[in-house]
């Protein structure tokens, strides 16, 4: 006989400092605990609604956030972006109220996982108020999701079979089972996805049935349903369970039910009725729900085992612990026993707690410190002096909290935790800072504090002075300092700023400080890291207005003074230069020597008010530059010439490199001052050059520029004297200087004119072996044949 199932599917759905080694094994078994637990403890510390952080994060932030606790503690924000951006808001604000109103924060909300999908989580925080006014939360975080899922599925599930017993009809077959034949209700079909006209031929539709419509696995056992049902004539139930594939290749769960209605005269199954419910979703929520008993059985166990380990936790924490019910100890730990001075923790058994406090008052007074919280069943935290068992008084830290009535008859546990060298090791840290804030004031400089925020944090007295504004309005805005200076000098700042965290310090620089009144100041500032400290900085402030009026004196005298002695030393000497040609007639030996002589200083005076003129026409900006094609091959030469009988004076000799390449060298320029230039660097080498050496003026190209260098091998510029060498009225202090004269002022000349002409001096020195001057000058491109 054929066999032929039933397909029709229906929905259906602080104590004494421990040793290092004490310390070890509390924080291994503290480790232990947290790993062990299936979800995340933490801390989170709120300081405003933009400024957050977690001081501690548990490992199972690697499991449930797929991020490190390490990141966690870097950058608290990251939490914020896993959360769905439907429960963000309700989040946050949930946060806010717990901070305001110091409750127990509870919230279920959802994450976005790395790969797209979501999860639920549930957390639960106890809020305390800490003494900046932060509010830090100690709490633990677990995965919700299961349950969450399970609930909706079994909610989809009962909402399924209501419509399925509704609609009692719904996927019902009839079948003859000798022929093939049958019919189905449309219920039936749609659960499949078929319709009646994807098999026309009864005899195809079985042999798809069992070849590839009922799954492997199953196939047997329905076989089975059916040579029992039909072998019993109808007195065994026909029942079955079997996955069956659907239109779209997926396999769904069926609940076969039915039964024989007709029977032919040899006993054989003529006709049989039944139905067919999809009950694909219960199955997965049964596979579920083992699933959850096997977790909930797994988890029993493991908190069995974490009972255990707290039990040791608690034997062996540093700090002393007790569990206290109408103010007799029922238990306490061995660091507690050591804390007070008893014998051991079962001595403390049973001992009122009287013994900690100084008298009844002391103890009645504790007791309305934490009443209210111990009521409102929060966390208890505060700072009391207590007694040992001998009378000894110590600062103790004191954290507690209400027990539930199931354990304990007005139950608490405390934890006590001696910290009288902590308070005077504060104390002794605030009068340290209120010295160092007496000496900050005490300063004639004034003094900023920042961080690597770019936020003030401290100023002194003299910097209020300076400015005229009170310390109180620099430091409550986070950007004052943006008050203070223009933006080219912030730009400055920002400058000498980055100079030190890249290279660990900074020169001195000049600013003009805005005051209040709207005049400015000029200062000069001083920036550093604060010592051992690479994320806090002090800049120190000193008003220059004197140093400039001073300086500004100086220069205007010496401009006037140059002006006036310009035009009589000019006729002096002229006339001496006379004297010395003979023009007055011939003069003794004597006085021709001495002539001589007057001559020479005249020249020297006269180069050293020129070159106060030229400083002064530069600095005051009414010196005129050229800007014209020269081309420096020429120049080289002629420059060489020209200060050759100077050099050949002093025994040295002056020698042109000229790259093989460069046939001509175009630049923009003046060249009268290049000229002027070249006099200064090659009358320097000359001058502390030795005896019968050499002096190298080198010219080749560099990428777009041309390189200009004067090399000698005299005597070097020693090391401290190198930071000042372009400053002007600037000298070595050295016998060789004083013996070969000069005016200070040629390199602070030279390096203001290559800078007028776009160019850049460097210089490389090493005592005792010579020196280089080289400078640049960018290639000017011309057509050479118009030229």
């Amino acid at each position: 006989m054929r066999e032929h199932p039933a397909m029709m599917t229906g929905d259906t759905s602080p104590s004494p400092a421990p040793s290092l080694e004490e310390l070890e094994k509390s924080h291994a078994l503290l480790n232990n605990f947290s790993r062990c637990l299936p979800g995340i403890f933490f801390q989170f510390q709120r300081y405003s609604e933009q400024h957050f952080l977690f001081p501690f994060v548990s490992e199972g932030a690697r499991e449930i956030f797929e991020v490190s606790p390490e990141a966690l503690l870097n950058d608290a924000t990251i939490l914020y972006r896993k959360i769905h951006p439907d429960d963000l808001v309700r989040l946050i604000s949930g946060i806010r109220e717990s901070a305001a109103e110091l409750t127990i924060w509870h919230h279920e909300y959802r994450i976005i996982r790395n790969d797209g999908t979501e999860r639920w989580l549930v957390g639960d925080a106890t809020p305390e108020r800490m003494p900046d006014g932060s509010v830090l939360w100690h709490g633990f975080i677990s995965d919700n999701t299961e349950r969450k899922q399970t609930e909706q599925q079994l909610l989809a599930a009962q909402q399924q079979m209501r419509l399925v017993m509704k609609a009692s009809n719904q996927g019902l077959y009839d079948i003859n089972i000798q022929s093939g034949a049958g019919t189905f209700s449309q219920e039936y079909m749609q659960m499949l996805g078929y319709n009646a006209d994807d098999f026309p031929d009864p005899a195809h539709f079985w042999d798809y049935f069992w070849a590839e419509g009922v799954h492997p696995d199953d196939v047997a056992g329905l076989r089975k349903a059916y040579q029992a049902h039909f072998a019993s004539r109808g007195a065994v139930d026909y029942h079955a369970e079997f996955r069956q594939k659907n239109k779209f290749g997926q396999w769904r769960w069926v609940m076969s039910m039915g039964a024989v209605v007709e029977w032919d005269a040899n006993d054989r199954a003529v006709r049989m009725m039944g139905t067919h419910i999809d009950i694909t979703e219960r199955k997965q929520i049964e596979e579920e729900l083992l699933q959850n008993q096997e977790l909930l059985s797994a988890s029993k166990n493991r908190y069995k085992k974490l009972a255990k380990e707290l039990e040791i936790l608690i034997a062996n924490a540093p700090v002393g612990i007790m569990f206290v019910c109408d103010d007799v100890i029922v238990r306490a730990n061995q660091a507690l026993a050591e804390l007070c001075h008893f014998h051991n923790a079962q001595s403390m058994i049973g001992v009122k707690t009287a013994f900690l406090y100084r008298h009844m008052a002391d103890q009645e007074a504790f007791r309305k410190a934490i009443i209210p919280k111990l009521i409102a069943d929060e966390l208890i935290e505060l700072e009391w002096q207590l007694y040992r068992a001998d009378g000894e008084p110590f600062i103790a830290r004191v954290a507690g909290r209400a027990l539930s009535a199931e354990t304990y008859h007005q139950g608490t546990v405390w934890m006590i935790e001696d910290i009288t060298e902590q308070r005077q090791m504060l104390d002794a840290l605030r009068d340290s800072e209120s010295r160092l804030q007496r000496l900050m004031n005490s300063s004639l400089i004034g003094i900023i504090h920042g961080n690597q925020q770019k936020h003030l944090v401290d100023v002194n007295h003299v910097f209020c002075q300076l400015c005229g504004y009170s310390r109180e309005e620099i430091l409550n805005e986070h950007f004052f300092w943006r008050h203070l200076m223009s933006e080219a000098d912030q730009y400055t700042c920002i400058q000498a700023y980055n100079e030190l965290m890249n290279n660990g310090a900074t020169a001195a620089f000049e600013i003009m400080l805005k005051h209040a009144d709207g005049h400015q100041i000029p200062v000069l500032v001083g920036v550093n890291h604060l010592e051992n400290s690479r994320q806090e900085w002090v800049a120190f402030t000193l008003d220059i207005s004197d140093r400039l009026r001073m300086h500004q004196l100086k220069t205007e005298f010496i401009s006037v003074v140059s002006h006036e002695l310009r035009t009589p030393l000019t006729s002096i000497r002229g006339s001496l230069g006379l004297l010395e040609s003979g023009v007055a007639g011939p003069l003794s030996s004597e006085a021709q020597q001495l002539v001589r002589i007057a001559n020479s200083n005249s020249k020297r005076l006269i180069s050293l008010v020129n070159d106060i003129l030229d400083m002064d026409k530069l600095a005051n900006g009414k010196m005129e530059i050229k800007s014209e094609p020269i081309d420096l091959v020429p120049l080289v030469h002629h420059a060489i010439e020209v200060n050759s009988t100077y050099a050949s004076h002093l025994g040295v000799s002056l020698v042109a490199e000229i790259a093989p390449a460069l046939h001509q060298a175009w630049c923009l320029g003046d060249a009268d001052r290049l000229m002027q230039v070249m006099a200064n660097l090659l009358s320097n080498a000359a001058k502390f050059s030795p005896e019968g050496e050499r002096v190298i003026v080198r010219l080749s190209q560099a990428d777009e520029v041309y390189r200009i260098a004067v090399c000698d091998h005299g005597t070097g510029i020693p090391f401290e004297f190198q930071t000042h060498l372009f400053e002007p009225f600037t000298q070595a202090d050295s016998t060789n200087t004083r013996r070969q004269g000069g005016t200070g002022l040629g390199l602070s000349i030279t390096k203001t004119l290559i800078e007028k002409m776009r160019g850049e001096i460097f210089f490389d020195s090493c005592p005792d072996k010579g020196t280089t001057f080289w400078f640049h000058l960018p290639i000017h491109a011309m057509n050479h044949a118009a030229h």
